[in-house]
């Protein structure tokens, strides 16, 4: 049985809530359940997509971006599609939450194909990730766990108050930056 793993991960850039959760699908099933606009409604909620449009900024070389926007029962929740590829990833910037990822991960399990979903959400700093963990995350896990649902993954059930405890004490680590030490800002007594 599938359960969802959260943690905190500190980067160059900030600090994330990361949430893995395995899969037994294959990134294909999965990937096209994720972007569904109408299937989202069973697990989130549906979406649309406007035009893509270049985000000029200041310097009038910024990336492009397209506007998305989920339609909630009680109101509409707007951002934009930052990057997306195909069968790996898609990042939004969600004007209530801030920047958002999923990343789908081939595995080759006992199963055959299955797929490591990595939900993060990023933040500024540890103790931003913090609060943002404890205040957010045990809707993230909720959503992900009705999304395993949408595959037809069984899935554990978790109470509102343990969902609330776990995500209110979770680890913190600093990122391997590829280059032989860990991100600056996370310190060893905050693990």
């Amino acid at each position: 049985m599938s359960e969802p793993s959260p943690r905190l991960v500190t980067w160059e850039n900030g600090t994330d809530l990361v949430i893995e959760l395995l899969l037994a699908r294959d990134v294909e099933t999965v990937w096209n359940a994720l972007t569904d606009a109408e299937t989202a409604g069973t697990w989130f909620a549906p979406f649309r997509l406007g035009e893509e449009t270049a985000d000029t900024g200041d310097d009038g070389d910024g990336p492009a971006s397209r506007p998305l926007t989920f339609e909630l029962e009680d109101a509409d929740l707007d951002g934009s599609v930052l990057s997306c590829e195909d069968y790996d990833h898609v990042l939004l910037e969600l004007e209530a939450f801030g920047v958002l990822g999923i990343r789908l991960l081939p595995i080759e399990g006992d199963s055959g194909d299955e797929s490591l979903l990595v939900f993060t959400h990023t933040a500024a700093d540890v103790e931003s990730a913090r609060a943002q963990a404890a205040d957010f995350g045990p809707m993230w896990d909720t959503h992900l766990r009705l999304f395993a649902r949408t595959l037809g993954i069984d899935i554990a059930e978790a109470t509102e108050p343990e969902l609330v405890a776990s995500y209110s004490d979770l680890s913190h680590e600093a990122a391997d930056t590829g280059d032989g030490t860990d991100s600056a800002g996370a310190d060893e007594d905050d693990a």
